[in-house]
């Protein structure tokens, strides 16, 4: 049962001095100089020390004012005891010297401040870590009895600080043994949204294989560990973002080393050359591709074989066949997608064909070994290829139009965080897919005969797919416009629509995720889920071409003027020649369907303060509001909360202009509302 200070006055007071001594020693540690060596990437380790430590602090209240402690009595006595120990560790040199071989030195020099950007490494990684790391230091710092003196290194080997480190670590895993498990996983949550924060703040490669190093043997940080090696390819490719990275510390593109089946190997920045004599390191030949016509024909994606394996094969067409930027992009992506680790669930990409005949770019992506089909069991006719039979595959869109009944709320749910881990792993590794919606999620299992007539989701495996137009989340990096169709824009993001249209980012991946998690939550396209909660308007599926056209001309809800509408601002109508039009007999998306998605989903949603970085789902959750019809519908499916979740999703902030919005910071804020997405519909699977 937690007590407070007036309790144990005597175990807490103790607690606190020695806490306070701990930090004092890893920030004087951290703040020691090297007249010869750049000590930057031991100052991070150290620091990350630092963190793990203060979330621990924070989560038994001694930061809070007034300091308690909120572990069992039982244990509260062994804290003072270990945070002790602690203390005498990091501050005894000789200590230090003997023990570990480190050998440093006082000197005369005091430490004047903690809050030192030039020379604090995670001061830089982002808002959180120092909303975290200055708020703690500044109370410690100011409470000092008497000056910190520098230390300075005269040897030093990074090798043996990691020895003293990892006893560190051990100290702390101590420490939170006394943590109750709704304790742990706040402490969990917390130091999540920081490594995340710093991972998409970083631009070194070093630091970030110290991130990666640090928790890749954390089954609780697995996808932080992932998430920081397609970070590092992100930067082998040359992809940094040029508002955040130096010209001293921007490391250039190099080659790839690779066969096919392999995975990346990409060399360190010292090693690295320029990209330009690389462009074709990902491409594959088309004369190992084997396809029958039905899979030739298939304009989007196929399983198929290459080199005799089963594979996924996805196209993308060529909109500017002249043009190298889209070979160099297509190249960039297929180097990307080969760096998926499961924590991603995507496939990874062996490479691109080129088809020229027909204009287009093929991703190749290797299936698991066990989807691997096995032998036909007769011998194919003569001059035939032996092909094996494929695996199945679903996209989540043929499974709401095969008007299936819903799986169970447990299956959707998901469905909806792998969708929502995907994201989140994405984001964090600083790449946006822009593809985002139920064609692009799909379900594989191996061939076993037995007929396909109901699908079993519990027998497939869940993929998202769909990254043709992905592309690193940099300013500077070309937004190619996306392929409009009849109803891929219903899944897009206002912002991102007509002639005025946005560059893509972040919030625009989180609108179509919450387009995404509207239709799993009731087991319907989005399309459908439209015209059902319509009193006027006819089934798309009964107007004919001709009133479709007739639409077109008469209507003025242009995509762009819902848009506009939205944002409260006339529409722009000279928008017939945008990059979203489509050229020849093709037509735009429904203008009707466009207007049904602002008068029912989109006008219906909370307007969201303007103010701050963070997002509230307790607020959202627990506020009375008068919901539309088709929240209504989905609150009824699936509840409060998950409902919650898609406003929020579907109501995200929009940084438009660069630096409009005060302190508003739309990289932290997308990070906080995904990882507090995932988490809640985790938690709602879990109590299910």
């Amino acid at each position: 049962m937690p007590f407070g200070a007036d309790d144990v006055i005597g175990v807490v007071g103790l607690s606190l001095t020695c806490l306070h001594g701990c930090v004092q020693g890893l920030a004087i540690l951290s703040k020691a100089i090297h007249f010869d060596r750049d000590v930057s990437n031991i100052r991070l380790q150290i620091e990350l020390e630092q963190n793990l430590l203060f979330t621990w602090a924070e989560a038994v209240g001694l930061t809070q004012e007034p300091p308690t402690l909120l572990i069992s009595a039982n244990d509260a006595p062994f804290v003072p005891k270990i945070l002790g120990q602690l203390e005498i560790l990091l501050s005894d040199l000789n200590h230090l010297k003997k023990r570990y071989g480190l050998d440093l030195k006082s000197t005369f020099e005091d430490v004047e401040t903690l809050d030192d950007d030039d020379n604090s490494t995670l001061s830089k990684l982002g808002p959180k870590p120092q909303e975290s790391v200055r708020r703690a230091n500044a109370t410690i710092f100011h409470q000092r009895k008497s000056p910190w003196k520098k230390l300075r290194w005269v040897t030093i080997d990074e090798k043996k600080v990691a020895k003293l480190l990892e006893e560190v670590k051990g100290y702390t895993a101590r420490l939170e043994k006394f943590l109750d498990q709704p304790m742990r996983a706040k402490r969990a949550g917390d130091l999540d949204g920081i490594l995340r924060d710093a991972v998409l703040n970083l631009n070194d490669y070093q630091k970030l294989d110290i991130i990666g190093r640090e928790f890749e043997q954390a089954s609780s940080k697995i996808a932080i560990a992932a998430a920081v090696r397609l970070k590092q390819t992100r930067l082998m490719l040359g992809l940094s973002d040029s508002s955040l990275l130096t010209n001293s510390a921007r490391i250039q593109s190099g080659p790839f080393e690779l066969n096919s089946g392999q995975r990346l190997n990409v060399r360190r920045s010292s090693e690295l050359q320029s990209s330009s004599n690389s462009s074709n390191t990902m491409k594959l030949s088309m004369r190992r591709l084997t396809m029958s016509r039905e899979a030739r024909a298939n304009g989007l994606r196929t399983l198929t074989y290459y080199n005799k394996r089963a594979v996924l094969l996805e196209w993308k067409i060529w909109l500017e066949p002249d043009s190298a930027v889209p070979k160099s992009r297509v190249n960039q992506v297929a180097a990307f997608l080969h760096k998926l680790e499961p924590s991603f669930h995507s496939l990874p990409c062996r490479g691109f064909v080129e088809d020229h005949d027909a204009r287009r770019y093929g991703y190749i992506f290797d299936l698991p070994e066990n989807f691997q089909p096995a032998p036909l069991p007769t011998q194919p006719s003569q001059g035939q290829p032996f092909l094996y039979p494929l695996p199945n595959m679903h996209s989540l869109r043929q499974l709401f139009d095969q008007s299936l009944t819903a799986p169970s709320l447990n299956e959707r749910l998901s469905i909806s965080v792998t969708l929502l881990e995907t994201l989140l792993n994405l984001h964090t590794s600083g790449w946006l897919h822009k593809e985002l919606r139920s064609d692009n999620i799909i379900f594989i299992r191996k061939a076993d005969g037995v007929g396909d007539d109901h699908v079993d989701l519990c027998t497939y495996s869940t993929y998202v797919a769909g990254y043709v137009y992905a592309r690193a989340d940099d300013p500077g990096e070309m937004t190619e416009p996306l392929k409009s169709d009849l109803e891929a824009d219903l899944y897009r993001h206002p912002l991102s629509l007509g002639s005025s249209r946005l560059s893509f980012r972040k919030s625009f991946d989180i609108f179509s995720v919450g387009c995404t998690l509207l239709e799993i939550g009731l087991w319907s396209n989005l399309r459908q889920i439209l015209e059902q909660h319509s009193e006027r308007l006819l089934p798309l599926s009964l107007q004919t071409e001709q009133q479709r056209r007739s639409l077109q001309k008469s209507s003025t809800f242009s995509s762009t003027s819902t848009s506009a509408s939205i944002l409260g601002r006339p529409a722009d109508h000279d928008d017939e020649k945008g990059d979203n039009d489509k050229e020849g007999d093709t037509i735009r998306p429904s203008l009707d369907l466009m207007k049904l998605r602002y008068q029912l989903l989109l006008s219906q949603l909370p307007v969201q303060n303007t103010s701050g970085t963070k997002s509230n789902f307790q607020e959202t959750a627990l506020r009375p509001r008068n919901r539309g019809k088709i929240l209504r519908s989905l609150e009824a499916a699936t509840g409060n909360m998950y409902t919650s979740i898609v406003e929020r999703l579907l109501s995200t902030k929009v940084a438009s202009c660069a630096g409009e919005g005060g302190d508003f910071d739309e990289h932290e804020y997308a990070l906080d509302l995904e990882i507090k997405a995932r988490d809640t519909i985790q938690a709602i699977a879990n109590a299910i």
